[in-house]
């Protein structure tokens, strides 16, 4: 299919898959008039490029693995997959837990100001923020 169908039928711009093209993420195979052609391979690894993306990967990052996936399979590739894949597996997990308190954080509030007790509990709900900026700063240094 060509770089509009493709495109389309996945909801990425034509901006983004000439970008993943020039960074060598995503090559697309030329007809002989050189236009884009994707088939069934592309598709795969443009699937594999969102739902990194989504779960936090870098562009690097997944580059990086599509590389790795691409060499005959060894010791020494394991090793690199399995430490970027560590690292990923660690970040969501804090990640997660920062989401979790800070949906609890939104229900306690919710809950003061249902009771009409929010200005009562302003220093505890200043705490609770507090809080949550420690944790949310610690997820990025």
């Amino acid at each position: 299919m060509n770089i509009r169908q493709f495109s389309l039928k996945h909801s990425i711009s034509l901006d983004t898959l000439r970008f993943y093209e020039k960074r060598k993420i995503l090559t697309p195979d030329r007809l002989a008039n050189g236009y884009r052609n994707y088939h069934g391979i592309h598709e795969q690894k443009i699937k594999l490029i969102i739902s990194l993306k989504t779960i936090g990967f870098s562009l690097d990052e997944i580059k990086q693995l599509i590389e790795l996936e691409e060499k005959p399979p060894s010791e020494a590739c394991n090793i690199i997959s399995n430490q970027l894949i560590d690292k990923k597996i660690a970040m969501i997990s804090q990640q997660v837990m920062v989401l979790e308190y800070g949906k609890n954080t939104l229900h306690d509030i919710k809950k003061y100001i249902e009771d009409n007790s929010f200005v009562k509990n302003q220093e505890r709900i200043s705490n609770m923020i507090e809080n949550l900026y420690n944790l949310a700063k610690s997820t990025y240094e």
